[in-house]
């Protein structure tokens, strides 16, 4: 737990936006250590890999928009796979051959962490506080509508399996650094601000 690791990436949309900076604020606050982070345009192939032809991701990822849609009270004549399909693609379109930054940060939670941080991903349904809750007046509807991806700034990793399949298609072993922090001696429970007291 001490040392779990996410896939953070900064979308195009978030590059377009000037919020590198910011972004990385949040999660450095979060507390979490960055361990790897390059820009990169992926091509296709790459892009392929990161979203997986599954059928469980698909059901997944379709079944959230369409429980999206029943709550605004608009039904959709397609499956969840379908949609999945569908959103899939529209993913690959977005991310191939344009700036992202790729990331690995770790730290207790760090996964949990980078999701809340992030925010939903319906930047809609997102808090206030997160990264899309703060940043994004996007929404599935919108991007429907225009027939795109959601641009909702950012990528979080949903569980450290996933997270371990992305940082690996991401980054090679050598890319990740092994470093400690100061601060580290209070996350991790080490030691740490007892005062020495000097005897008379």
């Amino acid at each position: 737990m001490k040392k779990e690791r996410t896939f953070l990436a900064i979308k195009p949309d978030g590059i377009q936006r000037h919020l590198i900076g910011e972004i990385i604020k949040r999660f450095e606050n979060r507390g979490l250590k960055l361990v790897a982070a390059k820009m990169v345009a992926p091509n296709r192939e790459q892009v392929l890999k990161h979203y997986p032809d599954d059928e469980n991701w698909y059901v997944s990822l379709g079944t959230r928009t369409l429980e999206g849609y029943k709550e605004k009270g608009i039904k959709i004549d397609k499956t969840p796979i379908e949609i999945g399909k569908m959103i899939r693609e529209q993913l690959v379109d977005y991310i191939s051959n344009r700036p992202i930054l790729a990331m690995v940060w770790e730290g207790p939670h760090a996964v949990e962490l980078g999701r809340k941080t992030a925010g939903h991903t319906n930047p809609l349904k997102a808090d206030v506080g997160s990264i899309r809750g703060d940043y994004s007046m996007e929404s599935y509807f919108l991007a429907d509508d225009m027939q795109r991806a959601i641009q909702n700034i950012i990528h979080a990793s949903g569980s450290p399996e996933e997270a371990e399949r992305e940082i690996k298609i991401w980054f090679d072993d050598d890319e990740i650094l092994n470093y400690e922090l100061l601060s580290s001696a209070v996350t991790l429970g080490k030691d740490w601000g007892k005062v020495k007291r000097i005897k008379n």
